[in-house]
């Protein structure tokens, strides 16, 4: 991922849960009926999570902790020249830690031999000629004839925004007819960004467990097969019609806080339902 792991696990995630009683039945017993999962929809290496939520786990008991500064404000932690394939279009992007516990881009050298309005996007993937992408991160906009702002900042992507590993270049739309532009709203330049920054969950292991209420959907591996009871390695998971935050963290081991850091982008209800159909990702290195 282009990612510099450089010391242990920064935060610990306090969760906590409550007791469901349905039909006099325990919330995790064995003997509890099993409704037929949602059915299954491939993951695929270019499937990612819905728009950012910035909702916390449900948990009532659980107390605030501050979020520990990653590096010291003003360290640089990545650096790239988003590029068009002609090269006549660019610009210099640098990503500094503020003193937020968030990170900055700063912009500069943006040249073009054709001025046309354009924004900056930063997403997880990219290709050139790409449309729109709406869970690109901090997207900003300039005239024809101005110049980029010096800072954009990227708090939108949290403490940990190495998952975005492109920043890109976009043609705008214009105030007139955009016809004769058919590149418009279309990748034109592209950077690729290779983080340093610490890696807050070096040692994350993602264990599989039985299905259970709350955590009904199915488990995937590498090779895309569906797994059965508690053997295999799951890399992936699709979400069913009922499934909480807390309960399938549960189900794989590990805390609200990991599976949050695992999926980003993760979409809520509530702060503790996700939405039905969901692929989560539980491979940190495909994080």
């Amino acid at each position: 991922m282009g990612r510099t792991r450089t010391r242990g696990a920064t935060a610990v995630a306090l969760v906590g849960a409550s007791t469901l009683l349905l039909a006099g039945c325990s919330l995790f017993g064995d003997d509890a009926p099993l409704p037929a999962p949602t059915g299954h929809a491939a993951p695929s290496a270019s499937a990612t999570p819905g728009p950012v939520d910035g909702s916390a786990a449900a948990d009532a008991t659980a107390q605030p902790v501050a979020a520990p500064q990653a590096v010291p404000t003003g360290t640089v932690v990545a650096e790239t020249d988003a590029v068009s394939k002609s090269g006549d279009t660019a610009v210099h992007v640098k990503v500094v830690a503020n003193d937020h516990g968030t990170f900055d881009a700063e912009l500069s050298g943006y040249r073009t031999t054709q001025p046309q309005p354009m924004s900056v996007e930063f997403r997880r993937t990219a290709q050139y000629g790409d449309g729109y992408d709406g869970r690109a991160v901090s997207t900003t906009r300039w005239g024809a004839q101005a110049q980029p702002p010096a800072v954009v900042s990227l708090s939108a992507a949290g403490a940990d925004p190495d998952w975005l590993r492109t920043v890109v270049l976009v043609p705008d739309q214009s105030d007139g007819d955009d016809s004769d532009r058919p590149w418009a709203h279309k990748v034109l330049a592209i950077g690729t960004l290779s983080w340093s920054i610490p890696d807050p969950e070096p040692d994350l292991h993602v264990t599989l467990g039985k299905a259970r209420p709350g955590a009904y959907g199915y488990a995937f591996d590498a090779a895309d097969e569906t797994l059965r009871g508690t053997t295999g390695t799951p890399v992936s998971y699709r979400v069913n019609q009922g499934d909480d935050l807390i309960t399938i963290a549960k189900r794989f081991g590990v805390t609200v806080a990991q599976l949050r850091w695992l999926n980003p982008q993760m979409e809520t209800e509530g702060d503790d339902w996700v939405i039905k159909g969901t692929l989560l990702n539980l491979d940190p290195a495909t994080r």
